[in-house]
C-alpha cells in the first residue's frame, strides 16, 4: 500500500511540476528582457463615489530598466520605482500610488494615496 502511494505521490509530483513548467513559458516572456509596452483601460473607485470613473494609463515595463507609467489625459509619463518583481506578479510605486501588475492575467492594479483603488486590464498597445 505505501508502494502504491509513493508511486502516486511522485505522479503527483510530476504533473505539478509539467503545469507549473507550462505556466512560466509566457512569465518569462512576459517579464523578458524585450519589454512590454502596453495600454491599460479600467475604472476607478472612491470610497464613497456612487460609480467608477473610467480610465487609461500606459505602462512600459523593460527588463532590468524602471517602470515607466503615464496617467490619464495630459500627465506625463513617470519612472515607477520597483518594489518586486517575480513571474507572477511586478510591484512598483510612485509618489501618487502602488501598483501592481500580474503577469499572467495582464491586470493591473494601483492603489492611489488619496483612497482611490484603479482596476486595470492591460492589452500591447
Amino acid at each position: 500500500m505505501t508502494l502504491q502511494l509513493a508511486k502516486l505521490e511522485r505522479w503527483a509530483q510530476a504533473g505539478l511540476l509539467l503545469a507549473c513548467a507550462s505556466l512560466s513559458v509566457p512569465a518569462c516572456a512576459v517579464a523578458g528582457e524585450a519589454g512590454l509596452d502596453l495600454v491599460c483601460t479600467g475604472n476607478s473607485y472612491k470610497a464613497d463615489g456612487p460609480f467608477p470613473t473610467v480610465e487609461t494609463f500606459s505602462l512600459k515595463i523593460d527588463g532590468k530598466k524602471p517602470v515607466i507609467i503615464g496617467g490619464p489625459g495630459s500627465e506625463k509619463p513617470v519612472k515607477a520605482r520597483t518594489i518586486a518583481s517575480n513571474a507572477i506578479q511586478l510591484k512598483f510605486t510612485t509618489g501618487k500610488f502602488t501598483g501592481e501588475y500580474f503577469n499572467f492575467t495582464g491586470d493591473l492594479f494601483l492603489i492611489h494615496t488619496d483612497g482611490r483603488l484603479t482596476r486595470l486590464t492591460c492589452k500591447p498597445s
